[in-house]
């Protein structure tokens, strides 16, 4: 019996962060399509880094929630490196920060990429993703 209660709620959470990923995605392609639009009217109307840095900055947080998305939808410790290290690089290259900043973002950076290929083994992708009821 407790073992089918806990089956069902597994089950239910694996749902809602379905449901959660389809609402990030329909954010992101309406954000998306919001860019878009947004830097054809910054080009009419404005000059300057600071439209660049706008626009860098919302496509980079469009990329961080597509590998969010990716991230709830595969279960894996690589698609966890990768949001990380594109929410480091987003913070390296949209925002003006000191050369100490910098250097502490390649090393998370260069450090997450050194995770990825020396702990994270083959088996700990394909053993996380037929746990979450693929199979």
């Amino acid at each position: 019996m407790r073992k089918k209660i806990q089956k069902k709620i597994y089950e239910f959470c694996y749902m809602l962060e379905a449901g959660i990923s389809v609402i990030i995605a329909v954010a992101v392609i309406i954000l998306g399509v919001k860019l878009f639009w947004d830097m054809l009217h910054s080009t009419i109307y404005g000059t300057g880094e600071s439209i660049l840095v706008d626009i860098l900055d919302k496509a980079m947080t469009l990329a961080i929630g597509v590998e969010f998305i990716k991230m709830l939808c595969k279960h894996t410790p690589q698609t966890v490196v990768e949001v990380l290290v594109f929410a480091i690089a987003k913070q390296l290259v949209v925002f003006h920060t000191t050369p100490l900043e910098n250097l502490l973002n390649v090393v998370a950076i260069a450090g997450l990429f050194a995770v990825r290929k020396f702990l994270i083994r083959s088996g700990d992708v394909s053993n996380k993703s037929s746990d979450n009821g693929e199979s």
